[in-house]
């Protein structure tokens, strides 16, 4: 992997969609970060997925660059025409600015597409005070070894909030629902759940419905690495 000297733009859009727009929501979106991806190098990853079962709740990841590669994206005729729909087809909209602090993709990540049976975990944390340091070590001593040993993780994504540093975001991307269970057993995973368990004050985990992933592939960046 090539690691990224600097750290890129994180952002995650929350969206609530209108029932009857969802349809040319989906579409529309799925044309906007198809040729996205495939047309601005600097644009390095947009996943769009849904929590729900109706698939109105939205959560859309953007990874950029840097300010600039996001100026570009939100110029493009694919976006326009995305955000004018967009407009009236959002109900409710929360935007969550995040710090990159480890990101990690396998070197084809999404390479042929979107795996069919492909399995997306979202873990939001509360961390105790004064816990960071030792929370940051465990997490990404764990994700390093995951990344590396294990076929069906695909890419790991860590982040906190920003000027809110004891609050940690974890987006993962599994090949399928047993590619999950195996990580869960490993004895990095049972390590990582070991030093941590006290450090953190609250726990929230949600199963994501991909709608549109899209990556350059061998994202790669640590923050504070060397």
């Amino acid at each position: 992997m090539t690691k990224l000297e600097y750290p890129p733009l994180f952002r995650l859009y929350e969206l609530e969609i209108k029932p009857e727009k969802k349809a040319e929501f989906v579409a529309l979106g799925q044309r906007n970060l198809s040729l996205s991806i495939k047309t601005e190098p600097q644009t390095l990853a947009l996943h769009a997925t849904h929590s729900d079962e109706k698939g109105l709740e939205n959560l859309i990841f953007e990874l950029y660059q840097d300010t600039a590669a996001q100026k570009r994206h939100q110029a493009s005729p694919q976006f326009q025409k995305y955000a004018t729909f967009a407009k009236n087809a959002i109900v409710n909209r929360k935007v969550v600015d995040l710090i990159p602090e480890l990101l990690l993709e396998k070197f084809d990540f999404l390479g042929k597409g979107t795996p069919d049976k492909i399995t997306v975990k979202l873990a939001k944390l509360q961390l105790e005070k004064a816990s960071a340091a030792a929370f940051k070590a465990a997490v990404f001593s764990e994700m390093h070894q995951a990344i590396v040993l294990e076929p069906g993780v695909l890419a790991m994504y860590a982040a906190t909030v920003q000027n809110r540093p004891d609050e940690w975001i974890f987006l993962e991307f599994y090949q399928d629902k047993q590619a999950y269970a195996k990580h869960r057993e490993t004895p990095h995973f049972k390590e990582y759940i070991k030093k941590t368990t006290d450090l953190v004050a609250k726990k929230e985990l949600l199963d994501l419905t991909a709608d549109t992933l899209v990556s350059q592939g061998n994202l790669n960046y640590e923050r504070g690495g060397k």
